[in-house]
């Protein structure tokens, strides 16, 4: 180590050892004073002991955004007196951790987090937006191991993030497992009754999913996820006139369909707070495009045709290569005598897919199609 560099180490740890249980400004000072001598992690600790103290001043939360990010530019020192002694708009740690959160600036997010965990009213829901953010970066014994502690404690948001992580990791039965002592209380939350129902969807038994989702429309009739899902449910009972009018009735309350949502507390005792689970990550329409597929083949086997073309249109224009929404747009357009149009739908989903299930309806569709176009060219 460089000379200068070896004094600037022993000048921080001298300081650091003098502090001890300083007030939040000098630590605020001392996390600036460390950082410029490129002592990275002591300006950390000092920022983090900082900002959970009362009364932290600006400064100590700008410290610990900064560094947490991994910067130690834009610090500023921290002035003393009571205007500069304010506690940051954010209010407190959990909170913080929580705006950086939804802003998917994570690092800071974890930093508030931990800084969270040193506060027992607190620690429960700064353990469960732990597990979320080891979730988003696919750290899953640490976000199992978050949402343990959070679920020891009672933590609702915890009970369900857990769930849900099981469910998109692709265990959704071990997701309604999961759930299912939660789910015998009568008074259980509606976030566990919709998980709940929307796991059983999603492990093929849509008539356990029913109940579940119904009950939560009884008490929440304005719930346009619980309204898109009974329409999914309808659709895979082959109950296509009562699924259209769910997701009808969906699209006027909402036009995305969020099923899947983190929940996270941004106080003790708070409400909770929805962080989008496809946030940052591809495919981001998928699911709204899923429910758009539904309701095209409830308008299709209804007799809905402009309709039902106007939705398949609109999942193509986010996924051009559809196979499901190619086949079911060529049969509308088959239904409406446009049999060129159909031939070309179809020959898509043969090229794209050509051993599919699909692709082989499509062919057979063509066939039909071709003797059709040829008879009515012949009238």
């Amino acid at each position: 180590m460089p000379a200068a560099r070896l004094r600037d180490a022993q000048i921080v740890a001298a300081l650091r050892r003098r502090l001890g249980p300083a007030d939040p400004t000098t630590l605020s000072n001392f996390a600036w004073f460390a950082a410029r001598r490129g002592e990275q992690p002591a300006a950390l600790e000092a920022a983090r002991a900082a900002a959970a103290m009362p009364n932290a001043p600006r400064a100590a939360w700008r410290a610990l955004e900064r560094l947490a990010a991994g910067h130690s530019d834009g610090m500023l020192l921290a002035d003393t007196g009571p205007e500069n002694r304010e506690p940051s708009p954010a209010g407190n740690p959990l909170a913080a951790a929580v705006a950086a959160h939804r802003q998917l600036e994570f690092a800071v997010a974890e930093a508030c987090y931990r800084t969270a965990l040193q506060h027992p009213p607190l620690a429960s829901a700064a353990w469960n937006g732990l597990g979320v953010l080891h979730e988003q970066r696919r750290e899953r014994a640490a976000a199992d191991a978050a949402w343990q502690q959070a679920v020891a404690a009672g933590n609702v948001a915890a009970m369900h993030n857990q769930a849900l992580a099981m469910l998109r990791r692709g265990f959704a039965h071990r997701a309604r497992v999961m759930l299912a002592p939660a789910l015998e209380h009568a008074e259980a939350p509606l976030s566990l009754r919709f998980l709940g129902g929307y796991a059983a969807l999603s492990d093929q038994d849509p008539a356990a999913a029913m109940p579940l989702i119904t009950a939560v429309l009884a008490d929440d009739p304005e719930s346009a996820r619980a309204h898109f899902t009974l329409g999914l449910i309808h659709e895979r009972l082959g109950r296509h006139a009562d699924a259209l009018a769910a997701i009808r009735r969906a699209l006027l309350l909402s036009p995305w369909y969020l099923p899947q949502v983190w929940l996270v507390e941004p106080a003790a005792d708070a409400p909770s707070i929805e962080l989008p689970v496809d946030n940052g990550e591809p495919g981001a329409v998928a699911h709204t495009d899923d429910v758009l597929l539904s309701l095209g083949r409830s308008l299709l086997q209804t007799a809905h045709l402009g309709e039902a073309l106007a939705v398949f249109d609109q999942v193509l224009v986010h996924q051009p290569s559809q196979a499901a929404a190619l086949f079911h747009r060529g049969v509308v357009l088959a239904k409406l005598r446009r049999y060129e149009e159909a031939l070309e739908d179809w020959e898509v989903v043969g090229r794209t897919d050509p051993a599919s299930e699909l692709a082989d309806a499509g062919r057979r569709h063509a066939r039909s199609a071709r003797q059709l176009a040829s008879l009515f060219a012949g009238q």
